[in-house]
């Protein structure tokens, strides 16, 4: 279908702001009266508090006040209530927060850190999943059985096991019995880091009427709220949550993180504002990390490549909290099937508490870390086979008329993920290949298809205000957060579609403010421009039908004999009796000044339909909507380093309908980007003592613009019934197929299976050795 106004390219309304250093991050607000707090972190990574002497520090100069957890009361969380703001009388991680000082500036904050002093009684520290899961291991949360916990999950009291989730469908593990061959792996995600270049930072101000005003760089306003006003007893309508601009997110800013802890800090010192912004260490060490995802897999199929049954065991170390963590491990486990079908699964998910930050969303949520394993592992049976991989994943691509795990019937509508297997087959495999192997290098390609849900929750509204003004332009007013994805670009468009006006007649906020804005759940899962766009839709829809309401005022007829085309509203029958939208916008004012009708404003929401929590078989609509796509990659691995260079990646995905080219252009480059800096690059590691040793960009490191491979980006349009326009999502998806892609394509030039990333030159250098080693043996 032909749009006038999606499917072209705009500039986005914050670019000139953010180019000429304009726009308004957390760092750059400064308040009357404003404190400053610096936040002290333990020497251990899991120790019981001894005590705590904090009066040297308070002698310090501009200190106004040193903070603990001591008197603390409550806990809390989204889904399982195990979290405190700072440390009560034991540390569970390296970045866990000890003490704070209050002071007048940061730099006094930071100096009378060094003067606390804190006794600690070390305990062991568990940093894989597997390792907490031993029946001697000691218990991070006593307390276990006492949180609250959302109903639908399952924690294990007097275990390290925050929440087991388990799906079946049709046989489940009996199902291996019809396979004719069986295949087995285990594949490691290791930590990560988002790693966005603002880091997280919070002010809150306890004022004197009782109210508490928050700003964040954050994009969970409306559950920053909630909880604070939870924690602190009063009314939720008394507290109010800013986000400024925010510079990237890719995942860790969509919880709650920092905000509690500088609340109960802020707390202390009702009246004046405090304000922390971490720094890079902090920002990994003390937030949220990512992945930490161990996949084990066994996949069982007829000789003729047909997929019978799957079963996925998912440990994921989901550090010293597991709020966080435990639908990100859910997402993992029935997402595991990839874009396959299967009749018989059996697939298991272990959210288990590790001493490491606690882990929370990574662009890509719960899906790059399974599929990892299950695009591996389809080369590794095709192989087995004696299958052309592109044959057997053909044979088993979930389509229309196929059921996915979570029982949920696959439609036209969801998309075509065949087409953009064969269209990427058809980039980068449609040529012979020009070499294998040279003086210097090794070449190889590789594929790998992928799909995606979103991870939403059966109330993730996403609501939206809409009005006219008196010259017919727009104000469009939601709760979404710009992290650097274009959203205001696609509010702008979809808007101006919905109301047949240009783009430059719409202005779209610039600030979240809970006091102001219309509820959005979090801006997450890929959903805003499916989601949001339907609110906009939707919106538009009643702001058209009021005006329509007042015209048939005015031109004395009935309203389902009236049209609209952005300028004027008028009879269908005889366009020539019309009224323009510039009178009506307040209402019409008649000859004599009498007005008639309303302002021309509405108010939409929307959210999935029919989102569901799971059955007993962990079966239901969790998914209902899904983007397919396909990636590949050609590589060379340099003899002499092992250093890997990705020269091409292709990339086609069916996003339903283009909002803005150059956008989702941008939107997968940097996506394709992030994914190989996990397959290449990419770890926080630990010590045996759960202290990070890479917290700083110049040990973590994230792919550059030298890094950054030629790109090749193709989409398909199949329409979604569910999105605006019959868009769907696409932000997190470009990361997915990457790592497998580019592992499959390492097999291809050297002919060896990795099971983990990153895959560093030296992993590669010594699996040439092994391979070398064992030809001459």
């Amino acid at each position: 279908m032909a749009y006038k106004y999606l499917g072209k390219s705009y500039i986005r309304p914050d670019a000139i702001n953010k180019v000429t250093g304009k726009a308004v991050f957390l760092d750059d607000i400064r308040l009357p009266g404003m404190l400053h707090a610096a936040i002290l972190r333990p020497k251990y990574a899991h120790a019981r508090i001894l005590s705590i002497d904090t009066s040297e520090a308070e002698k310090c100069p501009g200190v106004v006040k040193v903070v603990t957890g001591k008197g603390c009361t409550y806990r809390y969380g989204d889904n399982i209530r195990d979290l405190v703001p700072m440390a009560i009388d034991k540390v569970r991680h390296i970045g866990e927060p000890v003490a704070a000082v209050i002071a007048d500036t940061p730099r006094h904050a930071y100096a009378a850190l060094d003067k606390i002093k804190v006794e600690y009684d070390p305990l062991p520290v568990y940093i894989d999943a597997r390792q907490a899961m031993s029946e001697d291991a000691v218990l991070i949360h006593e307390e276990l059985g006492e949180y609250w916990h959302l109903p639908t999950l399952n924690p294990k009291p007097g275990t390290n096991i925050a929440n087991v989730y388990h799906l079946k469908k049709g046989r489940g593990e009996e199902g291996f019995e019809e396979a004719d061959v069986i295949i087995e792996g285990e594949f490691n995600y290791p930590f990560g880091s988002c790693a966005a270049l603002e880091p997280h930072g919070s002010i809150v101000w306890f004022k004197e009427d009782r109210t508490i005003e928050i700003w964040s760089s954050s994009i969970c306003p409306f559950i920053i709220r909630d909880d604070i006003a939870h924690s602190y007893g009063v009314p939720v309508s008394d507290v109010r949550v800013h986000i400024p601009d925010i510079g990237g997110c890719f995942g860790y800013k969509s919880d709650i993180t920092v905000e509690q802890t500088i609340a109960w800090i802020a707390s202390f010192v009702p009246g004046r504002p405090v304000k922390w912004v971490a720094s890079r260490k902090e920002d990994i060490t003390s937030t949220l990390l990512a992945h930490g995802i161990r996949t084990v897999m066994k996949i069982g199929a007829k000789r003729d490549g047909k997929l019978v049954a799957l079963k996925t065991t998912v440990y994921h170390s989901g550090g010293a909290y597991s709020d966080t963590a435990v639908n990100v491990t859910i997402a993992a486990t029935h997402n595991s099937t990839g874009p396959y079908e299967f009749e018989h699964c059996d697939l298991t998910g272990y959210t288990v508490y590790t001493n490491t930050p606690p882990v929370g969303a990574f662009r890509g949520y719960g899906h790059p870390e399974p599929q990892f394993a299950t695009e591996r592992m389809m080369d590794m049976l095709a192989r087995k086979l004696n299958m052309d991989p592109f044959e057997l994943r053909r044979k088993n691509y979930l389509r229309e008329g196929s059921t996915n795990s979570l029982g949920e019937r696959m439609w036209k509508s969801n998309g075509d993920m065949q087409a953009c297997a064969e269209r990427v087959q058809q980039i980068v495999f449609g040529k012979p290949k020009e070499k294998q192997e040279d003086d210097q290098f090794y070449y190889g390609r590789g594929f790998a298809a992928l799909m995606k849900s979103p991870k939403g929750a059966p109330f993730s509204t996403k609501g939206c205000y809409m009005k006219m003004n008196i010259d017919g332009s727009v104000s469009v007013n939601m709760g979404g957060a710009e992290v650097g994805q274009g959203l205001r670009t696609v509010v702008r468009q979809i808007a101006a579609e919905a109301l047949k006006i240009p783009p430059e007649k719409v202005r779209c906020y610039n600030e979240i403010d809970t006091q102001f804005s219309p509820y959005e759940w979090q801006t997450i899962g890929s959903m805003f421009t499916m989601q949001g766009g339907r609110a906009i839709v939707r919106a538009a829809e009643k702001l058209i039908q009021g005006l329509k309401k007042t015209a048939a005022q005015v031109l004395r007829t009935d309203e389902d004999y009236l049209e609209y085309d952005g300028e004027y509203v008028y009879l269908r029958s005889d366009p020539s009796i019309r009224v323009p939208v510039t009178q009506l916008a307040r209402g019409y004012i008649t000859d004599n000044g009498i007005t008639i009708g309303d302002l021309a404003q509405s108010v939409a929401d929307a959210r999935l339909p029919r989102y569901s929590n799971p059955d007993q078989n962990g079966q239901g609509n969790l998914g209902v909507t899904y983007t397919f796509g396909a990636q590949a990659a050609e590589i060379r691995i340099e003899k002499k380093t092992g250093r890997i260079y990705v020269d091409h990646f292709a990339s086609v995905f069916d996003v339903g309908q283009v909002i803005n080219p150059i956008q989702i252009r941008g939107t997968v480059l940097g996506g394709v980007l992030m994914g190989l800096g996990a397959a290449l690059y990419e770890e926080v590691k630990f010590d045996e003592e759960g202290r990070i040793l890479n917290p700083h960009y110049f040990q973590y490191h994230i792919p550059t613009y030298k890094e950054a491979p030629q790109q090749t980006i193709e989409f398909i349009e199949t329409p979604d019934p569910i999105g605006a326009f019959g868009a769907r999502g696409i932000g997190e998806h470009p990361v997915i197929g990457v790592p497998p892609a580019i592992l499959n394509a390492i097999y291809d030039a050297i002919g060896v299976d990795f099971y983990e990333i990153p895959v560093t030159p030296e992993k590669i250098k010594q699996a040439l050795e092994a391979r070398t080693e064992k030809e001459y043996a």
